[in-house]
């Protein structure tokens, strides 16, 4: 008897190798996303301008990076706690004044914008197609200002596939990929939370089947109607445990790296586990034993990708038992 619908993905992905230089943009999954692949050594870019949820604000950050759009003073502002803000950006980027906040703005788009220019992936995970404008213009984060400033409304379908279309010279000679986070935002209500990822789901699917580049990756159907249990969320019921996002990067392994990829990362989580072993007795023998095998474990796995950080780190720990 079968007890829950398993997804098989059966959509031909193409491969991502470890020379791809990875961005991940959007709400917190991405930063999910992005921190299993760094971990299994891509060169990622992980949710670099923090936590974004709405994809006119998220491709708007894509247009930043290359100068088809700049950052504008005009949208910085005092908040309530008097810091100072800007309404294109989380409130990680922020200033004790207004240059201040311009100028950790103008680095840090610089810095992305170098990172940008040599990926060839792009993760984007869009969150919800609610928004909210300030005078006409729609914010990636209210920063606590007084509801009063802000007016909000449902993206449409139409709206989103247009601000692509605005950004698609930049994308054109990248894969993108592109997902749904499955966290619900319960403060629209489940049903306008629903009606939200309907928006985000359709927009996804017109996008993918217009643009060949484009690539939809069902994270939010692998939670919603494969999991499908509340085991899989954490206490606050509306973020999924690492489990959950564990079982979704086995299936983001399977639908995009090839099978000699997967079986040399299935080795790799073997050093990491190694690596993170707390000894109960660092100076014996048998420890020392143990990592001089993990050296040369490492030492091996140096020609699938950059492991020069760990194998330095096991030395300094056979060089201070000598």
């Amino acid at each position: 008897m079968q007890w829950r619908t398993e997804l098989h993905i059966t959509e031909k992905y193409p491969f991502i190798s470890h020379t791809n230089q990875i961005v991940t943009l959007g709400s917190c999954f991405a930063d999910a996303i992005g921190k299993k692949l760094a971990e299994n050594k891509w060169q990622t870019a992980i949710n670099p301008f923090g936590t974004i949820y709405n994809p006119t604000a998220i491709l708007r950050l894509l247009r930043f990076c290359t100068g088809l759009e700049l950052p504008q003073k005009k949208f910085c502002v005092q908040n309530p706690e008097k810091i100072w803000l800007n309404y294109d950006f989380h409130s990680t980027l922020q200033g004790e004044n207004q240059e201040n906040l311009w100028q950790n703005i103008r680095e840090k788009v610089s810095k992305i914008a170098q990172f940008y220019a040599n990926s060839s992936v792009i993760v984007l995970t869009l969150g919800t197609a609610w928004v909210y404008e300030n005078e006409g213009h729609i914010v990636a984060n209210c920063h606590k200002m007084p509801a009063s400033c802000f007016r909000k409304r449902l993206l449409t379908v139409e709206e989103i596939c247009s601000d692509f279309e605005q950004t698609f010279p930049i994308l054109q000679d990248k894969t993108l990929i592109l997902t749904i986070s499955p966290v619900r935002h319960l403060k629209d209500t489940l049903p306008l939370n629903s009606v939200s990822k309907s928006v985000l789901r359709l927009a996804c699917h017109y996008l993918q089947e217009r643009y060949e580049n484009v690539y939809y990756f069902p994270a939010f159907e692998l939670v919603m109607d494969d999991l499908r249990d509340y085991r899989f969320y954490t206490d606050d019921l509306l973020h999924i445990t690492p489990q959950a996002e564990n079982y979704i990067w086995q299936k983001f392994q399977e639908a995009f790296l090839p099978a000699k990829t997967q079986k040399i990362l299935a080795e790799w989580q073997k050093i990491l586990q190694k690596i993170n072993h707390k000894p109960f007795n660092p100076k014996t023998e048998a420890h020392q034993k143990f990592l001089k095998n993990l050296l040369q474990e490492l030492q091996a796995m140096q020609k699938n990708f950059d492991v020069s950080e760990e194998i330095a780190q096991v030395q300094r720990q056979i060089e201070n038992f000598m």
